[in-house]
């Protein structure tokens, strides 16, 4: 058997309780990653205001089994665009309902729909979030998204859409799974919505 030198395997064993502590180290927010689609909607020009209502009958993002392992997380989340033969862009950082406003103007406005203020004439894209839940019930991350998405056109609902989904990814020590598998949910149900369907151009106008 090879002896090891006591100096060395401690130094081995400070070393390895250092990687551990810098992998099992929490922050208090989650980074996403929203990956817009390439698309557009025709007529170019069109002008929405944009809604968001939070309706979550359970208000916490994280289940306790995910709040456990993610320790710091304080329910805020860091956002990054990325686009297609572009550099991921930092938007900011965001509390849910923002985050999901924040992903919904980037999409609309990628599609080439102009985003403006609430005023009469202007049809209202409402989105209504009504499920948005991280859990960690074994060893994988289970996150689960839905939302309403609601035209109004002068007061009254002229068109919706109910989009839900689900995603799961196994789980890592640093938690950096719980963040791709939000990424990949949440550019998964938003990217679903069919904006030229949805928003009945023909009628809007």
């Amino acid at each position: 058997m090879i002896s090891i030198n006591p100096r060395i395997r401690a130094m081995s064993i400070i070393l390895a309780v250092g990687v551990l502590s810098s992998f099992c180290a929490s922050k208090n927010y989650l980074t996403v990653n929203y990956q817009l689609p390439n698309e557009s909607v025709e007529p170019q020009g069109t002008r929405v205001a944009l809604r968001v209502k939070d309706t979550r009958e359970d208000p916490e993002i994280v289940t306790p089994s995910a709040k456990k392992a993610l320790k710091n997380f304080a329910e805020y989340f860091v956002l990054f665009v990325v686009q297609e033969n572009k550099e991921n862009r930092p938007v900011g950082a965001f509390s849910l309902s923002s985050m999901v406003r924040e992903i919904f103007k980037h999409r609309l406005e990628n599609a080439g729909v102009r985003i403006v203020e609430e005023e009469i004439g202007v049809p209202i894209v409402e989105i209504v979030l009504q499920e948005f839940k991280l859990d960690l019930p074994n060893r994988n991350w289970i996150i689960q998204m839905k939302y309403q998405a609601n035209l109004i056109k002068q007061g009254r609902v002229v068109g919706g859409e109910k989009i839900t989904g689900s995603a799961e990814r196994l789980r890592a020590i640093s938690g950096k799974n719980a963040e791709i598998v939000i990424g990949e949910l949440v550019s998964d149900v938003v990217n679903r919505l069919n904006l030229n369907e949805f928003l009945k151009l023909n009628q809007i106008q």
